[in-house]
């Protein structure tokens, strides 16, 4: 049977601890999938393990990395501290072999892959001894699909889950590279007819056992071959007419091929040898292109007319000649390609850099401000029935245009966030843009080796990653410490805010960022403001000056209950030594004009919670706090200077989260009717606007539309409120194309 022989090669590299829970010994187990396995007879090995990197650049590794039961396993590293990082020394190739069905006119090759990740993981005190001590805790998988005539070249970060925050560079090169009509691939038949050449296919370490280390067979002297399939596969079953009177003194009889088939077997050797002349000239030119240097590509010759044949023989030795000549080419670009171009100190750069650019062009899809073509002729875009129905539209029209990605790293269409930017009227201070669509921020940064063109190399991971290689030169950092005090909500914790942490990190890492995520109320948000104020101020106070030089900058990032606390502790006196420092305030989900508008269940439940509780900060919130609401704490608060301290403020909410009403949490959209309640909340509203207006204070409001499945918890509004929180893919979305920028503002 006929078989096309395609290569695999994946790098893993480098890996990052971002915010594992546990540490201890780690590694990677790969395994690769074809996903049409069922259906045609396609045979995937992991065959060799190359030393790409060099093992200068392994630290703090053992064991070496190994093949086991067809899955590869890096190197096991110890994580001990978080941002540690490991530069893995190795790639991996897999051999894929798939059977030619073929109606004469093209070549039907299945191409739909998924490359399985399982983060390993052994709490040992001492190093494991084998594989068998260890168990998956995370498995994420990529999908891509190859065009075999141009192969693939490409980059994905991987990202574990909430629990297991761990980043994975995943790089992948494919091409096709031989046909063959055996069982085993031909360079592997042909073993021993080249075993006395000198060189070796890739650099491998002395410590590992591979069973192909031999160079291919040059072009100029291919070793010959016997394909007796291959009539079969040129021609099909036929019947052949004997040569007239050559069999006459008893010779072997010989045939002629009849005419008709003699052209149908023209054809597919023709279309094999493009497919394998493609392969050979993608893999220069992608070379070439990553690069940016041009490759010496050895002319082949041009297909011969087996039409002229005189017989059947003579046809299949003419098609084994050109066979023969362009898989042995093919197999040397590819070694060729897997020595020189994959260790390129500009491969990874370009792949990383491709990838981003595309991963934003499709995340930036899902924000909407003013200037986005689908809000033509909608009316009152602020209102949640009008943006649910936009996100609804938008999510329709979105595909994902990656070659390579992971499905659990990136929303898919119908499961994507949809953001609404809405800055306000007066002018800002920033030299951000409002009120046009949000724009990837971008810097220079100096890394040594870029391709031109990629100066202005976008944010997000894959810079942070770049930076984690130790080969590579730090990125050029900006002056100054910036401070990020992250503060929790209503019963939560110091690592309800970790996601912004790590994202922020990760998208930044040319900022000096030091974090303070407060514990200082965690163990009761039941009690009355003043006195988590009291206790967040003294952890900040002790903080700063426990730090070994004074931020340059502060910032908040506060959810639900907890901006309400940061508001307060702006206004206390004993923080003015931090207030001419105060850069961006991040409200999520926060009721800044208390709870007093919710409705329904979530308003009895929190009543419910109140009483069992005996809580005098959800009293309070309710503006139940004194006889009167306008001599309540919040909207005493609302009177009190604090958010207009700050240069940037970004009002985070969503119209399905129910525990925090939506007008409360925007700053906007109440109903003045008259009443009581809409009197008080348009008052603490004009209170707190007011002073932001004068003071030109950028103020963004931005509210999300989450795809969510519908359960309870979704029904009552609880849902929305925690995916700010846990949703890693919106988390990163949002930080990478919007939040980001704010801390670029370094001009004022």
């Amino acid at each position: 049977m006929p078989y096309l022989s395609r290569k695999i090669l994946v790098s893993l590299c480098p890996l990052v601890n971002l915010d594992l829970f546990k540490k201890g010994y780690y590694h990677i187990a790969c395994r690769l999938v074809d996903q049409q396995s069922e259906s045609v007879n396609s045979l995937i090995k992991c065959t060799d393990i190359c030393d790409l990197l060099g093992p200068q650049l392994v630290e703090f590794v053992f064991p070496g990395a190994c093949i086991e039961d067809n899955h590869f396993l890096t190197q096991t590293v110890n994580i001990e501290y978080t941002e540690q990082s490991f530069a893995l020394g190795e790639s991996f190739i897999f051999t894929s072999s798939v059977p030619i069905l073929h109606d004469y006119t093209e070549v039907y090759v299945p191409s739909h892959f998924t490359l399985q990740l399982d983060l390993m993981f052994s709490i040992a005190d001492e190093l494991p001894k084998g594989p068998s001590e260890f168990s998956s805790v995370a498995s994420h998988s990529l999908s891509f699909t190859i065009d075999w005539r141009k192969g693939i070249h490409d980059y994905f970060p991987v990202l574990f889950d909430y629990f297991h925050l761990a980043a994975i560079g995943v790089t992948v090169h494919a091409s096709m590279f031989e046909f063959n009509t055996g069982d085993f691939p031909y360079l592997e038949s042909a073993l021993a007819a080249n075993a006395s050449r000198k060189g070796s296919r890739v650099s491998l370490s002395s410590r590992r056992k591979s069973s192909y280390q031999t160079v291919p067979p040059s072009l100029s002297s291919p070793a010959p071959l016997s394909w007796p399939d291959l009539s079969t596969v040129l021609f099909g079953s036929t019947t052949l007419n004997e040569v007239e009177g050559e069999s006459a003194d008893g010779r072997e009889a010989a045939y002629r091929v009849p005419t008709h088939q003699l052209q149908r077997g023209q054809d597919a050797h023709q279309m094999l040898c493009d497919v394998l002349r493609s392969a050979r000239d993608s893999l220069h030119i992608g070379y070439a292109i990553m690069s940016g240097e041009k490759s010496e590509t050895d002319p082949l010759p041009e297909p011969g007319n087996i039409s002229k044949a005189i017989s059947l023989e003579q046809a299949e030795q003419e098609c084994i000649k050109e066979l023969t000549v362009l898989n042995s080419s093919l197999a040397s670009t590819w070694e060729w390609f897997c020595q020189n171009a994959v260790v390129h100190p500009r491969m990874f750069s370009y792949l990383a850099g491709q990838s981003h650019q595309l991963k934003l062009l499709y995340q930036i899809e899902s924000f909407v401000s003013s200037g986005s073509p689908i809000l033509k002729n909608v009316q009152n875009v602020a209102n949640p029935l009008t943006q649910a129905t936009v996100a609804s539209k938008l999510r329709k029209n979105l595909q994902i245009p990656l070659p390579l990605y992971c499905k659990d790293n990136i929303e898919g269409g119908a499961l994507a966030s949809v953001l609404f930017i809405e800055p306000c009227p007066w002018e800002t201070l920033s030299e951000i843009q409002v009120g046009s669509r949000p724009r990837p921020a971008s810097t220079n940064f100096n890394v040594p080796g870029t391709t031109p063109g990629l100066e202005m190399f976008p944010m997000q991971i894959h810079p942070f990653l770049i930076n984690a290689l130790p080969h590579r030169q730090r990125l050029r950092r900006y002056p100054g410490i910036h401070l990020i005090i992250c503060v929790h909500g209503l019963q939560g914790n110091q690592f309800d805010l970790r996601l912004y942490r790590v994202f922020l990190q990760m998208v930044l890492p040319q900022i000096r960022f030091d974090f303070l995520m407060a514990q200082s109320n965690q163990t009761d948000t039941f009690c009355d403001f003043n006195s988590m104020t009291d206790k967040l101020l003294e952890e900040v106070v002790r903080y700063v000056n426990d730090m070994p030089t004074q931020p340059s900058k502060v910032s908040f990032i506060g959810h639900s209950l907890g901006s309400i606390v940061i508001r307060s502790l702006v206004t206390r006196p004993e923080f003015a030594f931090l207030q001419s420092k105060l850069h961006l305030y991040l409200s999520i989900c926060s009721p800044h004009l208390g709870t007093r508008l919710q409705t329904g269940i979530v308003s009895l439940g929190m009543w419910a919670v109140r009483r069992w509780y005996n809580s005098t900060s959800l009293l309070q919130l309710s503006l139940k706090d004194a006889p009167s609401p306008r001599d309540s704490f919040l909207y005493h608060l609302s009177e009190a200077p604090s958010m207009e301290y700050f240069r940037h403020i970004v009002l985070l909410t969503s119209p399905q989260d129910k525990y925090v009403p939506y007008q409360s949490a925007k700053l906007a959209s109440v109903t003045a009717d008259g009443s009581l309640q809409s009197n008080i909340c348009l008052e603490m509203m004009q209170n707190i606007l007011e002073p932001l207006r004068q003071a030109k204070v950028n103020l963004v409001r931005v509210s999300v539309d989450h795809s969510l499945p519908v359960t309870a918890n979704s029904l009552i509004g609880r849902a929305a409120h925690i995916a700010m929180l846990d949703s890693e893919l919106f988390i990163e979305k949002f930080v990478s194309l919007h939040l980001s920028q704010y801390f670029l503002d370094v001009a004022h």
